[in-house]
């Protein structure tokens, strides 16, 4: 693989993984038409996500610092493991079907227009007024479930924790910021089981691999700074709605050159 493919697919991944468009739907559609593009399982789109978790973390650094060793900190970091313990137990019984998904545009396409009726309904949930301190342990598990559900490429993560959170009553800031936190131990979990179960093949791999491991996350990351200050001003402005646009003619027409064009 390619620095130059490498950083592209980086940027993709950063400027679509907060934005309800799905990453994961957008890399696996860039993906089927390089040439020859290949990977040990999805070791790679793992260590893209990486640098966008990484972006999750520069973003709330000082909230980071103050949740450390308080009592907030420690109920957050509570729901967090409540959260992924729900995602957990929607996500790995389905994890094979959802890496065989990458390979099929059509399922993805599918998958593009469901999450475009997902996020069109955030123009009717405003929200409620649970903030960092009203979030519960209910609010945790579904927005928890709802992540296990978009392991799916195609399914935004983003797009469906935030709304979900929305139907659950926290306010829209709080929404969109909550799913990014959630995503990082998630995303910190399937890097570190894809990096053990294809351990041989990324030793095959060598350091050329690794090294465009590496450029791909850092792209990653900076794209995704960026992303994660347009989510949070749309929701704030009430456009976040807006994505839906974007989602159902895509996933639309992948769907037609998948399965009607010849």
């Amino acid at each position: 693989m390619s620095f130059g493919v490498a950083v592209l697919l980086g940027l993709i991944q950063g400027l679509t993984e907060f934005l309800p468009v799905s990453s994961s739907g957008h890399l696996a559609l860039a993906q089927a038409l390089i040439p020859g593009f290949s990977q040990p399982g999805v070791v790679f789109d793992a260590m893209l996500h990486v640098g966008t978790a990484g972006a999750v973390v520069w973003s709330e650094r000082r909230e980071i610092r103050r949740w450390l060793g308080s009592p907030s900190g420690r109920r957050l970091l509570g729901l967090l493991v409540a959260g992924t313990a729900a995602t957990a137990v929607v996500a790995f019984p389905v994890r094979s079907l959802a890496e065989a998904a990458f390979t099929r545009p059509g399922l993805v396409g599918a998958a593009l227009v469901v999450t475009g009726m997902v996020v069109g309904l955030a123009r009717w949930l405003p929200g409620g007024s649970r903030g960092e301190a009203g979030t519960g342990w209910r609010q945790a598990a579904l927005v928890g479930l709802a992540q296990g559900v978009a392991v799916f490429p195609g399914l935004s993560r983003s797009g469906v924790t935030i709304v979900t959170g929305l139907g659950a009553g926290l306010d829209r800031t709080w929404a969109a910021r909550f799913s990014f936190l959630l995503g990082v131990p998630a995303i910190a979990g399937v890097a570190v089981l894809e990096v053990i179960g294809e351990r041989h093949a990324l030793a095959a791999a060598g350091l050329d691999y690794w090294a465009a491991c590496l450029v791909g996350a850092v792209a990653a990351f900076v794209a995704g700074a960026v992303a994660l200050r347009i989510v949070v001003s749309t929701l704030s402005s009430r456009v976040f709605h807006r994505f839906s646009w974007y989602c159902l003619p895509l996933g639309i027409l992948v769907i037609v050159l998948v399965w009607v064009v010849p």
